[in-house]
């Protein structure tokens, strides 16, 4: 067993130093193949960092960061991942991090990349006993650098976890109006959604708008003519009567992985999208790679658009967050009232 596994995970010297073990036993562990060097002079105990997923490692290696670094602030999606947020498959090379002195030429090394920009003091808060950006920042950042759909399932995120108000992001966005990329926030902020749960469904949204499709309202209740509940779907195009279901694995791997946990799941699927149909509405699946895409989701949807508006049409809609009619939901008045003036703030640049 390695002396150096009650260490953070990875570690410095100075984490050596500070619980008082000898930095030579560094080396001994790394040439025993205990200890591993994942980084230039960054170390970790081999067998528990190797068994970690790469997003957890990532969170990892930023929370070395934040403790390491005196002159950075934690930024980006490096950010997000400690903050809890949504993120796509694969996490970055190297943990990102801002500059807390515009001046420095401090630059990037093996696991640490530096971005210079302005940061005013508003823009930071202590959390932990440590500087970090507040969360809007951290979001128009991502916004800013990262794929639109990651970034808007950060946004989704954050809005779902009360971090941000969508005011609170077209503030930060305007004090960026001259950043490079910022003007790639304009859709984000136009689609965020707190309602939409997990980063499948936000993707989804940002392919739906790629190829022209209206936004959906996500997470809607479907209701029989008697208020019945039928189902809750992931997102729903009322005027279309067009139901959307994103299909992701770990779906129907609630409640065991085991083959007949499973079978129930998909059985139960199966029975809540004949209650749909049975109401009227044409349902459209999509699994997560057909989300990246995009294509196969617009063709589902064309043709359930074709199929759909008939008169038999008896379901009603309910949203998720309060239970009134879409109609009467305050979360929807809102968004309506919020794209209205993304478009008329934005609309010479982008729409």
């Amino acid at each position: 067993m390695s002396a150096f596994k009650d260490l953070p995970q990875p570690f410095a010297r100075a984490d050596v130093l500070a619980a008082d073990l000898s930095p030579r036993a560094i080396g001994r562990e790394v040439a025993r193949g205990l200890v591993i060097e994942v980084a230039k002079r960054l170390y970790a105990v081999r067998s528990p960092w190797e068994e970690q997923p790469p997003w957890v490692r990532h969170r990892s290696m930023a929370a070395a960061a934040v403790r390491l670094t005196k002159d950075a602030i934690i930024s980006h999606a490096s950010d997000a991942a400690l903050l809890g947020l949504p993120y796509p498959t694969h996490p970055p090379s190297r943990v990102s991090m801002t500059l807390m002195d515009d001046g420095r030429t401090l630059r990037s090394d093996s696991w640490r990349r530096f971005a210079r920009a302005q940061t005013p003091y508003e823009h930071v808060e202590i959390r932990d006993g440590v500087p970090r950006l507040v969360r809007a920042r951290t979001v128009i950042d991502c916004a800013r650098v990262l794929h639109p759909r990651d970034a808007l399932a950060i946004a989704d995120g954050a809005l779902r976890a009360g971090m941000v108000t969508h005011e609170a992001l077209l503030t930060m966005r305007r004090h960026q109006r001259k950043w490079p990329g910022v003007a790639k926030a304009n859709d984000v902020l136009m689609l965020a959604d707190g309602r939409r749960e997990n980063w499948l469904e936000s993707a989804s949204a940002w392919a739906a708008h790629e190829w022209g499709l209206p936004i959906a309202v996500p997470q809607v209740n479907i209701l029989t003519s008697t208020r019945r509940f039928a189902g809750r779907c992931d997102a729903l195009w009322p005027d279309e009567g067009i139901v959307g279901e994103a299909d992701g694995v770990e779906k129907y791997l609630m409640g065991g992985s085991s083959e007949a946990a499973v079978l129930q799941r998909l059985e139960a699927e199966a029975v809540r999208q004949r209650g749909f149909t049975e109401l009227g509405l044409e349902v459209v699946r999509w699994v997560p790679r057909e989300a990246i895409d995009g294509a196969e989701l617009h063709a589902r949807f064309q043709a359930a658009k074709r199929g759909a508006g008939s008169p038999t049409l008896t379901a009603e809609f309910a949203c998720s967050c309060c239970s009134r009619a879409l109609a009467e939901c305050s979360v929807e008045a809102h968004l309506r009232q919020w794209r209205r003036q993304l478009v008329e703030e934005f609309a010479p640049k982008v729409w």
